[in-house]
């Protein structure tokens, strides 16, 4: 028993006087990180507008080429966003109203369906109805401004899964996309 105690007293002992270690002083600083996606001025996605979009018949689509200079990956996701109207808030200021393609729109003649798909090159947005297109008016077709943003996929499918993507507002302050001009008196539908 007096065996028992003795081993006890010691790493009792030993645990409270490794508690009590002075601790050095700092040692160097480590490696630097790996560098973060690749971007302009701190941006880890890139937005490009287009203003007078049109969709021509007879398939109503437009083909929209990413800006000269600009490299895409076949793994980078493009999101597109028309501007759906400007209307003023309790302060008398523009406020845009961005819509996430696909949407989808009643009409008086029936469904309009807005869509696209992309590729590293281009953003390709078509329209498809479901009554004769030529009733469509040049509200439905005419003079789109609409927003591309690229998000390389690492990010978009891993790197941030709580943004609402369809919300033009949160993404652009996810990705730390810069603020692009108002569009005054916009109307649309």
């Amino acid at each position: 028993m007096k065996k028992i105690y003795t081993i006890l007293i010691a790493l009792i002992t030993i645990s409270f006087t490794s508690c009590f270690q002075e601790v050095g002083p700092a040692g160097p600083p480590g490696p630097e990180g790996p560098t973060g996606p690749a971007g302009a001025d701190g941006e880890s996605a890139f937005v490009f507008e287009y203003s007078d979009v049109d969709f021509i018949s007879p398939n109503y689509e437009v083909f929209l080429d990413y800006p000269d200079g600009f490299e895409g990956l076949d793994t980078d996701v493009s999101l597109v966003y028309l501007l759906w109207e400007v209307v003023q808030d309790d302060q008398a200021n523009d406020l845009e109203i961005w819509r996430a393609l696909p949407q989808t729109v009643f009409t008086e003649n029936g469904f309009i369906y807005y869509n696209f798909d992309f590729s590293k090159i281009d953003a390709h947005l078509f329209m498809i109805t479901d009554f004769d297109p030529t009733l469509l008016e040049a509200i439905d077709t005419d003079d789109w401004i609409v927003r591309i943003v690229v998000i390389p996929g690492d990010l978009y499918t891993g790197g941030r899964p709580s943004i609402d993507h369809s919300d033009y507002s949160a993404v652009k302050e996810a990705y730390s996309l810069p603020d692009l001009p108002v569009h005054k008196g916009y109307k649309r539908r």
